[in-house]
């Protein structure tokens, strides 16, 4: 019973990162740091140009538009934090241990790339339906085909006795919003608890407890999984 990603990994030449040190590649990290700090908003095709190192024409030449830009960098962005997930996930792509251990290293990923995760914070608050196009676009390349196959996993070990007797969906809900949900609320849990996304400490406790709670949550009661 093992966790199928070969669409994460077999992608066609549209979704392949570009070469280092290419134009798309300027152009697209420098996008990225302007997204990170001004919103998609505050993005001009002159500012990309200017922080590039590149002419406007060159922009329009490989990406036609700001929008299609902006989608760009996003798919880019959510295909390589599930490449670093898939990766941290290595070994436990077979078990149940996979879904105690998937939003622990999504969350891990997202913490180790502070820009990354304003970035993603920004345009969620800004323009969400830009993000569910993005998601749309990737299909199964990209978070629809992780989370096809989890889903179809989570049957399986549902069937096997391994997992909650839950539906796989409510799974899948509770993954989503235990690692997602935190990154795009922590401005509200720091200040409804105090907590701090970015403080290594406060990480290191909440990252113990949450592992802590998925097992309850996500395995079969009487399972002696390790904690």
């Amino acid at each position: 019973m093992n966790l199928n990603l070969d669409s994460l990994i077999d992608l066609p030449d549209g979704l392949r990162p570009p070469d280092p040190g290419s134009p798309p590649a300027r152009i697209l990290a420098a996008t990225r740091g302007l997204l990170a700090a001004h919103g998609p908003a505050g993005i001009s095709m002159r500012a990309v140009a200017a922080a590039a190192g590149v002419n406007q024409a060159m922009i329009h030449y490989y990406f036609h538009s700001k929008d299609r830009l902006l989608d760009v960098l996003i798919g880019q962005e959510i295909l390589q934090i599930l490449r670093d997930v898939a990766a941290g996930l290595a070994g436990t792509e077979r078990s149940a241990e996979l879904f105690v251990q998937h939003p622990l290293r999504l969350l891990d990923a997202l913490r180790r790339d502070p820009v990354r995760m304003r970035m993603l914070r920004l345009v969620l608050a800004a323009e969400p339906d830009r993000l569910r196009r993005v998601i749309r676009q990737l299909g199964q390349h990209g978070i629809l085909g992780f989370a096809s196959a989890m889903r179809e996993l989570a049957d399986r070990l549902r069937a096997s006795g391994e997992l909650a007797d839950v539906e796989p969906e409510s799974v899948l809900l509770f993954l989503l919003a235990s690692a997602y949900g935190l990154v795009f609320m922590a401005p509200v849990a720091s200040e409804v608890t105090g907590f701090q996304l970015e403080d290594d400490d406060h990480w290191r406790r909440h990252r113990h407890n949450l592992e802590v709670l998925l097992r309850s949550g996500v395995l079969a009661p009487g399972k002696a999984w390790p904690c």
